[in-house]
């Protein structure tokens, strides 16, 4: 009867403590005026994100992402619920095996985890944005093209290179 007791005490002060931390949490309005894009580790170069609600190192969040034109993120896969709302622009999301599919603005995509898929901004001379929230704590696994993971230095190679320009002369080999 004692450890039943002491059961029920622990899961009411769990409720309790995550009642606690509901009533914490504040109302949120983030202008895209002062959204302040930057980085994100082991992301290309050519994607920009902006906090919007919570804190992707921590738990469940909110980004703002900015695609440049014709932007890839390599194949990869989270640990976590992925939703993608786009704002403007075009993004194409292929799911591993499956034929790629473009969202626009106001369109909704949902990536449950570990679901294997890349993204791409479609339009080779607009940007993309789009928000994405996630579920838990952000992760990112890139993959070859098996579906072995890979680090992202080496999935970000090509993706990260400087484009070429035209009439550019190569750069010597050494």
């Amino acid at each position: 009867m004692r450890r039943a007791i002491a059961i029920a005490a622990v899961l009411c002060a769990i409720a309790l403590g995550a009642r606690a931390q509901e009533t914490q949490d504040k109302p949120a309005i983030v202008h895209n005026a002062n959204a302040k894009f930057g980085p994100l580790p082991g992301i290309p170069d050519c994607m920009t994100a902006a906090p919007q609600h919570g804190d992707p190192a921590k738990g469940p969040f909110v980004l703002l992402l900015k695609f440049e034109s014709a932007c890839v993120i390599p194949w990869h896969w989270h640990s976590i619920n992925e939703t993608l709302i786009s704002v403007n622009g075009l993004l194409q999301i292929t799911h591993k095996g499956e034929r790629p599919q473009v969202i626009a603005g106001g369109d909704y995509a949902y990536m449950p985890a570990r679901q294997v898929h890349q993204a791409k901004c479609a339009d080779s001379h607009k940007p993309c944005t789009v928000f994405l929230s996630s579920d838990g704590p952000f992760d990112l696994h890139y993959v070859d093209k098996a579906g072995n993971e890979i680090p992202p230095e080496q999935a970000l190679a090509d993706v990260n290179k400087p484009p070429d320009k035209p009439g550019a002369k190569p750069a010597p080999k050494q």
